[in-house]
């Protein structure tokens, strides 16, 4: 194997800018992709994923092995986004400067796999008071275990509202109240529920636009963290219009979470194993199928200036070269490294996802 230094700058507001740091680099696979070594990963990162995880994900397997072969002969596929009508939950609430209303939506998404609870969709829609049309609207998606909307009104719905910004927050699919009743919490059953999470999310990010758009909004933009800016810089690049992203420390592709990062530990790889009796390895079908979610396979965004990401320099959860590859793909787009891990991005760098929606948007006004 060979070991690449490669350095990084490290801007956190706090700090001023220009400070090198040195992470070292192991290639893993054919992909180029890379992963972090051990030891120069974040402490934190690997204590909370210990914690957190005490359960493995997919205990009950493959799920749909003939859907999940049919996806890997097919390859990658979109359609177009489609309509949803929501229905607002009465009275809004208001606040001193906000107006936060709840509603709810039949997902457009029909594949197979996809639980009844989870068939209707429910989102919270946060605007400042008084807002115009004009008002510039955010679409926040969710990260691993993010469920209802409070993490994400906090960090995200109320700061923005005070800077003239709306937000849409979307409960994820297999989460929350669409969560399936014999699921633990963020701990998926099956390997084909993880598809058809993040296919139904995509979908309903996108139909979500549409439902903006045709509201009379008319500046919009995608936000999140890990998953959720996995599945931000997703939306934001099938979009046909330009839309403001911002993706925290997001992967490039579900792959470099699942097969490289931290993660990888925690799946129940001897029954993914036993299940395919015989035909191939677990990791290698894995991959094939989540590499259809490598964001080099999308078009790119309409405006990739547009395109704001923020990486963390010592991630256990997603190796730094993933962020790099994905902000590599989007030429113009910025990029902000932080001195951390992936779990003290979000406790001690908040400001910085908080900074990267603001400079998107304001990007966007920018012709």
């Amino acid at each position: 194997m060979i070991s690449l230094e490669i350095p990084i700058r490290n801007y956190p507001l706090t700090k001023r800018p220009g400070s090198a740091i040195f992470v070292k680099m192991i290639p893993v696979n054919a992909a180029g992709t890379t992963r972090m070594d051990f030891m120069t990963t974040s402490l934190l990162d690997r204590l909370y994923a210990g914690q957190s995880n005490r359960r493995l994900f997919f205990r009950q397997g493959w799920g749909n092995l003939d859907l999940l072969n049919e996806i890997d002969r097919a390859g990658f596929s979109r359609s177009e986004a489609q309509p949803v009508e929501i229905r607002w939950d009465s009275p809004a609430k208001r606040g001193d400067a906000v107006i936060i209303r709840r509603g709810s939506f039949q997902s457009p998404f029909q594949g197979a796999g996809f639980p009844d609870e989870s068939r209707t969709g429910y989102v919270e829609l946060i605007l400042p008071k008084g807002t115009p049309r004009k008002t510039p609207v955010c679409l926040h998606l969710a990260a691993t275990g993010d469920e209802g909307f409070g993490r994400r009104r906090a960090v995200f719905g109320l700061p923005l509202a005070r800077r003239g910004i709306g937000s849409l927050i979307l409960e994820n699919p297999f989460y929350g109240r669409r969560r399936p009743p014999d699921q633990h919490r963020k701990m998926l059953n099956r390997f084909s529920d993880l598809w058809t999470m993040g296919r139904a999310t995509v979908e309903e990010g996108r139909s979500l636009l549409l439902w903006l758009r045709e509201a009379g909004f008319e500046r919009l933009g995608v936000c999140g963290i890990s998953m959720g800016g996995h599945m931000a810089a997703r939306i934001g690049a099938l979009s046909p219009e330009p839309v403001a992203i911002a993706a925290c420390v997001p992967p490039h592709s579900a792959g470099a979470v699942f097969t490289e990062g931290i993660l990888r530990h925690y799946l129940a790889w001897d029954i993914l194993n036993r299940q395919l009796d015989g035909y191939g390895r677990a990791i290698d079908f894995m991959r094939r199928i989540l590499g259809l979610t490598d964001i080099r396979n999308y078009p790119l965004p309409v405006r990739p200036d547009a395109a704001f990401l923020v990486a963390a320099a010592r991630d256990a959860y997603i190796p730094p070269e993933s962020v790099s590859i994905l902000h590599r793909h989007w030429a113009g787009s910025s990029l902000n490294w932080v001195n951390t891990g992936h779990v003290g991005a979000f406790l001690f760098h908040r400001r910085d996802f908080l900074e990267a929606a603001v400079r998107a948007f304001s990007r966007l006004e920018v012709p």
